[in-house]
């Protein structure tokens, strides 16, 4: 009975032993073994929304210069736009003065008094004779005959030179060497056929002028015909003189108040209060009519190919946003290459706001979603490891043991091929369904190196 006391008392000793050996040996088991959590992959097409920082840009402007500025020297006053404006035909775009406007109509006024002084002073003398005559008449047509002449040969020798030919000087001698010439070209041709109209029309006025004097009906003493001429002349002059007010005057109101052509957008100015403008460089861009601002993002070092028609986002506020889509990628001559997305309708027009912001801003955030053609597998990031030339995954293999052995994890080391990768998510080409891939270990893992589960 004693015996059999003292071998119950042993094998419970012994129990304790075991379950105790058991229960260290766990603990250091827990201790010294890597903890991973087990996912499994899904198969589907890679989506990543991705946000890119574009800029206002004109895909096609017009600059206008003002030129009635070479003319008169102005100096800008106020400018009443500023880029990214929108603006109808008509709108000021900005003001001007004239700085030397009253001064040169003040002297044209002044030379145009004299003439008419001139006018009475020869009038009086002369008030008994005739202020006009067929004879002057026809003097007056054959001077203005050689002027239209004058011009014409001009014009003509210019565009003969542009054809590298030089016209003869005896104006007879062009319609040969218009036949000639093979590289003449049409405006050329036009210029010089004009030319020789001209010298028949001048020809026949001098012909008519010098038959007037045998004419004893349209003839006039010296004394008459000097008196019209000098009167003419007077006459034409302040005619001449008058049209430069006219000039000046309508030079002053298209300067002093500078407005758009066109309805659209101010890409750029090229005026600022207080200095002056030439009349030589742009003083306004405006997109050209018929074209739109675009939003233009830098993707140049975007691998990805993001097709035309993808889908886009532009938030405007916390609560609110515009759909829109890509319309083109472009290489701009610097290399750099731009994804072009449309500007909504809603952010466009006289709604233009949303385009003087975006210039003001710098830019604004457009959101892109992007998804791949095919379906793959499609793992956390964090499951995907790489060590630098290659990507693997730590397949979880399992062992069971015997009643009292313990069932063991272990990770075998597998190359995958990824096809795309983002922050979140990897996709790759291989396919391990239903198969459990070891993810956010608590240590460096090894192939082969047995795992155990996180215990929540």
């Amino acid at each position: 009975m004693k015996l059999k006391r003292l071998a119950l008392r042993g094998l419970i000793i012994l129990f304790v032993v075991v379950v105790l050996c058991m229960f260290f040996a766990k603990t250091v088991q827990n201790i010294t073994t890597p903890k991973v959590q087990t996912v499994r992959g899904s198969s589907g097409r890679f989506e990543e929304k991705m946000t890119y920082r574009a800029t206002l840009h004109f895909p096609e402007t017009t600059e206008f210069v003002v030129e009635d500025a070479l003319k008169s020297a102005i100096v800008v006053d106020k400018v009443y736009v500023k880029e990214g404006h929108w603006v109808n035909e008509g709108d000021i775009i900005f003001t001007a003065k004239l700085t030397s406007f009253e001064n040169d109509m003040k002297k044209i006024q002044d030379d145009y008094n004299v003439k008419a002084r001139e006018l009475i002073d020869l009038d009086i003398p002369n008030r008994r004779l005739s202020k006009q005559s067929a004879q002057n008449d026809l003097y007056d047509a054959m001077l203005d005959a050689q002027d239209a002449l004058s011009e014409t040969m001009f014009s003509a020798r210019n565009e003969a030179l542009k054809s590298e030919i030089l016209l003869p000087s005896d104006i007879l001698n062009w319609e040969r060497s218009m036949n000639v010439a093979k590289n003449l070209t049409e405006d050329a041709k036009k210029a010089i056929q004009k030319s020789l109209a001209a010298k028949k029309t001048f020809d026949d006025a001098r012909t008519d002028f010098l038959n007037s004097y045998e004419n004893k009906k349209i003839k006039v003493n010296a004394e008459t015909f000097k008196y019209i001429n000098d009167r003419n002349a007077i006459i034409k002059a302040m005619d001449e003189m008058a049209e430069q007010m006219n000039t000046l005057d309508m030079r002053y109101s298209i300067l002093s108040q500078v407005k758009a052509t066109q309805a659209g957008y101010i890409a750029s100015l090229g005026v600022v209060p207080g200095e002056s403008y030439d009349g030589i460089r742009a003083a306004y861009t405006m997109n050209t009519e018929g074209t739109e601002p675009v939003l233009r993002a830098d993707v140049t070092n975007q691998t990805r190919a993001i097709e035309k028609g993808t889908r886009c986002e532009i938030p405007l506020d916390e609560w609110t946003s515009e759909r829109t889509t890509v319309e083109d990628t472009t290489i701009a001559p610097d290399g750099t290459k731009y994804l072009i997305v449309a500007l909504p309708e809603k952010m466009r027009g006289e709604a233009s706001y949303y385009v003087r912001s975006i210039l003001a801003d710098g830019g604004i955030d457009v959101n892109i979603t992007y998804r791949a053609k095919q379906a793959s597998t499609l793992l956390p990031a964090s499951a995907v490891r790489s060590d630098g030339d290659t990507y693997y995954i730590y397949l979880i293999e399992h062992s069971y043991g015997g009643i009292l052995a313990t069932n063991a994890m272990k990770v075998r080391k597998t190359t995958v091929t990824v096809l795309e990768k983002s922050d979140k998510y990897y996709a790759i080409s291989e396919s391990f369904d239903w198969q459990e891939i070891a993810d956010r270990e608590d240590r460096p893992l090894s192939d082969g190196a047995t795992v155990m589960n996180y215990v929540d």
